[in-house]
């Protein structure tokens, strides 16, 4: 006769009401009338949309969440001699070599004595590609309708071709698709 799992002796049986006072109460409804008083939060704009936001020096750049696949803490980068100074080297991603890209001198921004501390990786056509960020990358939504085109401020080297718009707070969007595509930026060798 196949033996039965024992029943743990509160199951199934109806529990004892727990006693509150009526101060108790009293704050329970409360707590539960203010919740329920509190205004909705506003619906998300239709044109909202959700970007890693993340900074480089001194400039603070973003791309559309859809084109990240993670940010990654800086691990040891490998360089690459007689690479392009934008090429800061390779990292290995979970057995893949992925090339780590330094914008700053893409652009024309100056290096700043802080270190980077987290790469951006992003997922393209070409494959995949990572970029430095000084800071830990954020998610913030912002909306299409508040980007603007470059400020004569921005970096002088940074390609218009390169940018979806900058918004109020002065953070560049970029579209990693099109950047990734500029033959200038792709590094190729003839074998």
């Amino acid at each position: 006769m196949p033996k039965k799992a024992p029943v743990p002796p509160d199951e199934g049986t109806p529990k004892e009401p727990v006693e509150i006072s009526e101060e108790q109460r009293e704050a329970i409804f409360d707590r539960r009338a203010e919740a329920l008083a509190a205004p909705p939060s506003p619906p998300r704009p239709t044109d909202a949309f959700e970007a890693l936001v993340f900074a480089l020096g001194q400039e603070r750049y973003a791309f559309p969440s859809s084109q990240v696949s993670e940010v990654r803490q800086l691990d040891q980068i490998t360089a690459l001699p007689s690479a392009p100074g934008f090429v800061a080297g390779l990292v290995n991603v979970r057995g893949r070599i992925v090339p780590v890209l330094d914008l700053r001198p893409l652009f024309g921004v100056a290096s700043t004595p802080e270190p980077p501390r987290a790469t951006v990786l992003l997922s393209v056509i070409e494959g995949d590609v990572a970029v430095l960020a000084t800071d830990e990358p954020s998610l913030a939504w912002l909306r299409a309708s508040e980007l603007r085109g470059i400020p004569v401020e921005a970096p002088g080297g940074l390609d218009p071709k390169y940018v979806q718009g900058v918004t109020p707070d002065l953070v560049i969007v970029l579209d990693a698709v099109r950047l990734f595509a500029d033959q200038k930026v792709l590094v190729q060798e003839d074998v």
